[in-house]
């Protein structure tokens, strides 16, 4: 499984958990026998659901203010989450160059998110990139 394979799965799962309430680590394990495939890059995954999910305010305020006339509660749920992930990416994962975080997250928002979510995306991201 490919890295944006694993990247996509991440961002299901924590759209899933969004609206799930059981115990996070049942949810993975259930996860995990749905998609075998991510056996591959498990510590990945696991790595980015586990660290989103136990600061999802810490990794929201390191791109909150990059958002031009949003805040981080009125985004459409998947532009969140891809955010989320390429934000993670960029500051917890040192194997990762930014720019791949960054392409990666606009390819998912091309795929998955709201309207103009690709281009949006790209801007805060090339903003928060900045930053560092």
């Amino acid at each position: 499984m490919s890295r944006i394979e694993t990247r996509e799965l991440v961002m299901k799962f924590l759209y899933q958990s969004t609206f799930r309430t059981d115990d996070i680590m049942d949810s993975i394990f259930e996860f995990k026998q749905d998609n075998p495939d991510i056996v591959d890059d498990f510590e990945y995954f696991f790595t980015v659901v586990t660290g989103i999910i136990n600061d999802r305010e810490g990794v929201d305020k390191q791109f909150a203010d990059y958002l031009k006339n949003w805040k981080v509660e009125r985004l459409p749920i998947l532009d969140r989450i891809i955010l989320e992930i390429a934000v993670y990416e960029i500051v917890f994962i040192n194997d990762i160059p930014t720019s791949v975080s960054i392409n990666e997250a606009v390819k998912l928002a091309k795929k998955y998110g709201s309207d103009n979510a690709s281009s949006y995306i790209n801007g805060v991201l090339s903003s928060f990139e900045k930053r560092l």
